[in-house]
């Protein structure tokens, strides 16, 4: 599938981590896709999703198969970004440490809400994405 580069993967990745969570409780997954790299969307469709699929099991066999079909993939967005709506979330994000994992990778440590998170990213084409198999170590 087709990783998405739009200017704002020009942003560095702390600016990121506010404009994905931003873009992600505001419904917006056209955003949060174009933040991400493809598989990192699609276990993030995933992950917010699992409530919903536990409710819907339509939802649940949609989410299964959208690498498969493009329709699908659309359906899925519509219904989750309806579902984060609903949510009302709009967390304080606090930057902790920015840290290089190569020359191509990077760590942000942030709180969110409190709570101590880390998202990594990688570089594509001089663009930063989220990128959640960046955390391994590079040697």
């Amino acid at each position: 599938m087709v990783e998405y580069a739009t200017e704002d993967s020009f942003l560095q990745p702390e600016k990121i981590v506010n404009k994905y969570y931003k873009a992600l409780y505001g419904g917006d997954l056209h955003c949060v896709k174009s933040l991400m790299t493809w598989k990192s969307y699609t276990m993030m469709l995933e992950s917010f999703g699992l409530r919903l699929s536990l409710r819907d099991l339509s939802f649940k066999r949609q989410l299964e198969k959208i690498e498969e079909d493009a329709s699908l993939l659309q359906e899925v967005e519509k219904k989750l970004s309806s579902e984060l709506l609903l949510r009302n979330r709009s967390p304080e994000i606090n930057i902790q440490q920015i840290e290089p994992n190569g020359s191509e990778r990077k760590t942000v440590s942030y709180k969110e809400d409190g709570k101590a998170k880390k998202l990594y990213f990688s570089k594509k084409d001089d663009c930063w994405l989220i990128d959640y198999y960046a955390g391994r170590p590079v040697s």
